[in-house]
């Protein structure tokens, strides 16, 4: 309903490109020469948001009462984490699937070079529509858990209440490239310009 599948293992950009080609006047946004130039710039724009995380998190455990085990029970609850981690990675995408036009083609690839999952869409779409696409899945699967379970953390298991912060650390963290997306777009593209994507580079373009 949804138009979104799952491609499975991605190898080049040629799977996403296919025939398609770049619309002519199309501009390439800015962004870095090397990985490490994004990889820094997504790391400066997460301090902001991590940094008050981590200290109202550490604030919020000092007032809870309890103590972890090491047994059966806590290995089966870090086990379960580890594989919610992933099965939240993909839900990570699908919700930028959702929030693409209906009828638009989205597929999901398993960039397993990187150990993630990322979404393809070449829709045009408003800059301001790409921005909230962005943002979304940090907000749902991040900050309003983190939110929620300020006001959790005590009536629940210590270990479960920890696992489940973290948890929400890692649906922030994972999020730093979409904010690298997002920087680039405030600062990049006119304001009643089209932005998409084409490979694994974002263009925008009027339209």
């Amino acid at each position: 309903m949804l138009n979104i599948t799952y491609r499975g293992k991605f190898e080049n950009e040629k799977q996403l490109i296919g025939n398609d080609k770049i619309p002519q006047k199309a501009i390439e946004f800015k962004e870095g020469k090397e990985i490490n130039d994004i990889f820094n710039l997504g790391f400066t724009l997460m301090l902001p948001i991590i940094i008050p995380v981590i200290i109202i998190t550490i604030i919020r455990i000092q007032n809870i009462k309890g103590h972890i085990s090491l047994n059966l029970k806590t290995g089966c609850i870090i086990a379960a984490a580890i594989l919610m981690n992933y099965i939240l990675k993909f839900i990570h995408e699908y919700i930028h699937g959702c929030l693409y036009p209906i009828k638009s083609k989205k597929t999901i690839w398993n960039y397993t070079s990187n150990g993630a999952y990322f979404l393809y869409c070449n829709e045009k779409i408003s800059k301001t529509r790409f921005i909230v696409i962005s943002l979304a899945p940090m907000i749902i699967l991040g900050i309003v858990p983190f939110i929620i379970w300020i006001f959790i953390a005590d009536k629940i298991e210590l270990t479960i209440s920890l696992v489940y912060v973290f948890l929400t650390w890692i649906m922030i963290f994972f999020s730093m490239g979409d904010l690298v997306n997002v920087y680039n777009t405030i600062k990049q593209v006119p304001k009643n310009a089209k932005v998409f994507n084409y490979g694994l580079h974002s263009y925008w373009i009027f339209k």
